[in-house]
């Protein structure tokens, strides 16, 4: 039988470097900033509409939550590191054929199904990393680490997409799928400065046997963690629409409304949104190694809510639109390593510490591609434009933590009484 989903550490175990992370989660924001942030701006400049960019958004976003299908091989092997590199690989393969592709709004099926493989594999390695997170860093580090992970994550997902948006107009959409497949295979490099453990021991016997019960183990250790009291609690924070910083899929496309130039979009979307995002996730990452990291997580989506209303108040003006972006961001940054953190501590032992891992955030991105979707359909409602789509994205976030907060006080506030033994 499997005794153990890794080897014990050892005094001589190389423990990985926190801020490595941030690095190596570059190819997810390279992926996820291509879309973000210079797709819909290009749509948008050709004359879609606003509800239907949020469509494609949310489905080309949709592999972040149904990923959950094919994780469960990265526990099952081979190693951590191979997964993250094949699936770094590809991402930068997809954002060639993204980029090469002539005339995206005449070709919306290809274009949304090439978009959606990029997304599934810069995923895929993004589960990886986040199993070699929670196995190859310190107890003490965990929050830390979620901290420069999410770092990463935002810093390079504005700055990415921003300067996708600044290579095409000063070259080609071309040289954009140039630049940014070189930067994913150049910061992935540093997998090679991750030190993975041995997996687990199986006991002698057929290959097929010891694959069957690497298969039991892993399933027993995904179903006691999702069913469990804290698994369940869990699961509830993740699919509520607590903190899906959803309106960063759109703030791009709404620089016409604001009017505000190109150049702003990319130093607003970019630099700006970068470096608010990533110091947010270095905030949001050591509060939660200082408080309930569930509260904390409740909390920081109850800010993002509160920037959303203040925007969606204010007038429509290039001014609002820097100041809005960014308070945005750096509230959505701070929750989302509240997320990281909170999900970290409970996954980092047992058989299945990727798909477990995956998720819950399989769970969240779920949330995030449908208020994605929502909040580009709101902006029908009453003529009100781009100011209904943000007011919106404020009140399903309160929403969310309402029915969360409602939740725990009618069912989950008792703690389950000792099992006599």
């Amino acid at each position: 039988m499997i005794e153990s989903e890794v080897a014990p550490p050892s005094p001589e175990t190389r423990w990985s470097w926190p801020p490595l992370f941030g690095l190596l989660e570059i190819q997810f924001g390279a992926a996820v900033g291509f879309l973000q942030t210079a797709v819909p701006y290009w749509l948008a400049r050709d004359g879609m509409p606003l509800a239907q960019i949020g469509l494609l958004s949310g489905t080309a976003f949709s592999p972040h939550a149904w990923k959950l299908l094919w994780v469960p091989l990265i526990d099952l092997g081979p190693w951590r590191r191979i997964w993250y590199g094949v699936g770094t690989l590809l991402t930068a393969l997809f954002l060639l054929a993204c980029a090469f592709l002539d005339e995206p709004a005449q070709h919306l099926g290809l274009y949304t199904l090439l978009l959606t493989g990029l997304q599934a594999t810069a995923s895929t390695a993004h589960a990886a990393l986040n199993g070699l997170m929670a196995t190859t860093t310190r107890t003490e580090d965990k929050g830390r680490t979620g901290g420069w992970q999410m770092a990463g994550n935002v810093g390079a997902t504005s700055m990415l997409g921003a300067l996708c948006i600044w290579l095409a107009s000063v070259s080609s959409r071309q040289t954009v799928g140039l630049v940014m497949a070189g930067l994913v295979l150049a910061s992935g490099a540093g997998i090679f400065w991750i030190t993975e453990r041995p997996g687990a021991r199986a006991s002698p016997g057929p290959l097929l046997r010891a694959a069957w019960e690497r298969v039991k183990g892993i399933v027993s250790d995904l179903l006691r963690t999702a069913f469990s009291r804290d698994g369940l609690v869990m699961l509830v924070l993740c699919l509520m629409p607590v903190s899906c910083g959803a309106l960063t899929n759109l703030f791009s496309a709404m620089a016409g409304d604001y009017q505000v130039s190109q150049h702003v979009v990319e130093l607003v979307n970019g630099l700006g949104m970068g470096v608010t995002g990533a110091l947010g996730s270095l905030l949001g990452g050591w509060l939660s190694d200082r408080m309930n990291r569930k509260l904390n997580y409740a909390l920081m989506g109850g800010a993002t809510g509160l920037c959303a209303f203040a925007m969606a108040a204010a007038p429509l003006t290039p001014s609002t639109y820097v100041w809005g972006t960014l308070a945005y961001s750096f509230a959505n940054g701070a929750a989302f390593a509240a997320f990281a953190g909170m999900v970290l501590d409970m996954v980092s032992e047992g058989a299945a510490v990727t798909t477990k891992y995956t998720l819950f955030v399989a769970a969240s991105n779920l949330s995030i591609s449908y208020v994605t979707a929502l909040d580009g359909q709101a902006s029908g409602f009453r003529d009100l434009g781009v100011r209904a789509s943000i007011a919106f994205d404020g009140l399903i976030t309160f929403a969310g933590i309402l029915g969360v907060g409602l939740i725990f006080l009618l069912f989950l506030h008792r703690k389950p009484r000792p099992t006599a033994v």
